[in-house]
């Protein structure tokens, strides 16, 4: 047990904020300190703003900074994909961004790149214990490459190289393949919601992922744009400063990333459906540029959602779309959150699951603790969710654990069932560091923990066997490494 655990609430939540504040103010002198781009600001999202939060920690090469502005100006101007090409031909630049894993299983691995004009790449990949290395090429000539690297070994090791057609080296990295089956040997999984742009150029949680052996980290909501609505151009510079953050790209190169959008990647905040505020919402354009950008299973799967489910080795993964499926017109109404096409596909993934742990996640949060279900479940579909609870209820050889996000914080949850049963509910929304309401709901019976927002930290799982039995843990991990919760999952 942690010293955080140790202390009361409202100790913990005092010196918890202090310390964040403190960490803040080592790191940076008053200049640097000047720099710190607040949420409000980063959703108006000017250049001048844009470019403030590049250099935020660690003042970016003028070049870069110099392609950026360049980047975004013909992302926003007449023919963007040839005015980018001709600004990446001006700076020397091979690539937009990546490369960024994404999918992994326990056999493959996708490598995703954004190249300035259409091209094919090669993805070498060698076992980092020695053996013999392989050379996987992408199918057709595009701008966006996703080259899928199948017939590895599980639990293992293996380094990479990408270069393109004219043998120019593009990146490359490392990662490990999950295990196949649970062993005594614990594989672990990160997690987190909210970077929005402000975090992603922090660099100490994503070297803490990497550092802490995860395989892989989730992340499920308010990654990288925000507040852009359907402003096309505005979208991609955005991707264009989450894909020019050192941090970032050191992640993604070595770790593979599944996500899932909330209401700032969607459109503004708490948008949802295909109308908000009395504008109309270009679903289908948001969800195909959302696909582009992003390394997720399912990418050229037709279905009306961005959703998806994989296998992390044992782990069944199911991420939802709590966003564009939504039903204006009916909300409070049965599938009006979901919509009834992913509802139904949700209750058929629980129920074929043979997976030990289903991990399921929101955009926003399952229960209505925090902030009387703002903007989610408890005041858009109470009756579907009793529904899927009490398929979860019923399962009884796995165990489905909810994850959530866009309640800035981090909380757990053990949400009460009949039969003395418990679902848990883990949120993480603490990627970025920014406000929100207070670390606990008004309702204390069911919560295992509050971190307040306005700090740093990001969730983890370590999954195992102990004595043939499946075991789950969580760990909560602030900017500096210290394990500020621990909850082992009781079945």
């Amino acid at each position: 047990m942690s010293d955080y655990s140790r202390l009361n609430r409202q100790q913990f939540i005092v010196m918890a904020a202090t310390t964040v504040g403190g960490a803040l103010a080592t790191r940076a002198d008053e200049t640097a300190a000047s720099r710190i781009v607040s949420l409000k600001e980063a959703h108006k999202g000017t250049l001048e703003i844009d470019l403030r939060i590049m250099n935020q920690y660690d003042v970016q090469p003028q070049e870069v900074q110099d392609f950026y502005t360049a980047g975004r100006a013909a992302l926003t101007g007449p023919n963007p994909g040839a005015a980018l090409a001709a600004v990446c031909r001006k700076f020397n630049r091979p690539q937009v961004g990546g490369p960024m894993l994404g999918d992994l299983t326990s056999t493959s691995v996708s490598v995703w790149l954004h190249l300035p004009e259409p091209g094919s790449v090669n993805v070498q990949l060698t076992p980092k214990a020695g053996g013999t290395s392989k050379t996987f090429s992408s199918e057709t000539s595009e701008r966006i490459q996703t080259v899928r690297c199948a017939g590895l070994l599980p639990d293992t090791g293996y380094g990479y190289t990408v270069t393109d057609s004219k043998g120019r080296v593009l990146g490359g990295g490392g990662f490990v393949t999950p295990p196949e089956m649970l062993s005594e040997k614990p594989f672990q999984i990160a997690f987190g919601t909210c970077f929005h742009k402000v975090g992603l150029y922090r660099p100490e949680l994503m070297q803490l992922v990497q550092e802490r052996g995860n395989c892989t980290m989730l992340v499920l909501g308010d990654c990288a744009v925000d507040d852009r609505k359907c402003d096309y151009g505005l979208i991609n510079a955005d991707y264009l400063l989450r894909n020019l953050s050192p941090p970032w790209q050191q992640l993604t190169a070595n770790i593979p990333v599944f996500t899932s959008w909330d209401d700032h990647d969607y459109w503004h905040d708490d948008a949802c459906g295909t109308t908000t505020r009395g504008q109309s919402i270009d679903v289908d354009g948001l969800r195909a540029i959302w696909r582009t950008q992003w390394n997720n299973p399912d990418r050229d799967v037709k279905r009306n959602g961005v959703y998806f489910q994989t296998k992390i080795g044992p782990i069944h993964f199911i991420a939802l779309d709590t966003r564009s499926c939504r039903i204006n017109e009916q909300r409070g109404q049965l599938n009006s959150f979901l919509g009834e096409e992913q509802m139904d596909w949700l209750k058929q993934q629980i129920s074929e699951s043979t997976s030990p742990y289903i991990l399921l996640s929101s955009g926003t949060m399952w229960s209505d603790y925090i902030s009387d279900g703002k903007d989610s479940w408890g005041t858009w579909d109470t009756e579907g969710r009793e529904e899927i609870f009490q398929m979860i209820d019923a399962k009884k050889d796995s165990q489905v654990i909810l994850l959530s996000g866009d309640r800035h914080g981090a909380r757990g949850f053990a949400i009460p069932r009949p039969g003395n049963k418990k679902i848990y509910e883990f949120e993480a929304a603490t990627l970025g560091g920014v406000p929100g309401p207070g670390a606990f709901g008004k309702d204390r019976s069911a919560q295992l923990f509050g971190l307040p927002s306005r700090s740093w930290a990001f969730g983890e799982f370590s999954f195992c066997e102990v004595d043939g039995v499946p075991r789950a843990t969580f760990r909560l991990i602030n900017e500096r490494g210290e394990e500020l919760e621990t909850v082992v999952l009781e079945s």
